[in-house]
């Protein structure tokens, strides 16, 4: 199997970071990258959860109470709430 050269760009803090690491635990920096390819390649896609950070939960989520809010103001079935408000439904 022939080998093949790939080039990625990242901050060069976290190059040296990934460096480091991979050294304390007996590899190096390429290594490291093709053992989170043949882990993409067995998973199927990303070998980790990839998921949206608290703050972006809370967004989508008030974003989806206001949705529905809009739709009963609409309808003439609800009133705007403010900020406070919309934060104690959903237990901010």
């Amino acid at each position: 199997m022939t080998q093949e050269i790939v080039r990625v760009r990242t901050n060069s803090d976290i190059k040296e970071q990934v460096a480091v690491l991979a050294e304390k635990l007996g590899f190096n920096t390429s290594t490291a990258v093709n053992m989170f390819f043949r882990a993409f390649l067995q998973a199927g896609g990303m070998p980790f959860d990839v998921t949206l950070g608290e703050t972006m939960k809370e967004r989508a989520e008030i974003n989806r109470i206001l949705g529905e809010r809009q739709t009963l103001i609409s309808s003439g079935q609800a009133e705007w709430l403010d900020g406070e408000q919309v934060k104690k439904m959903i237990g901010y």
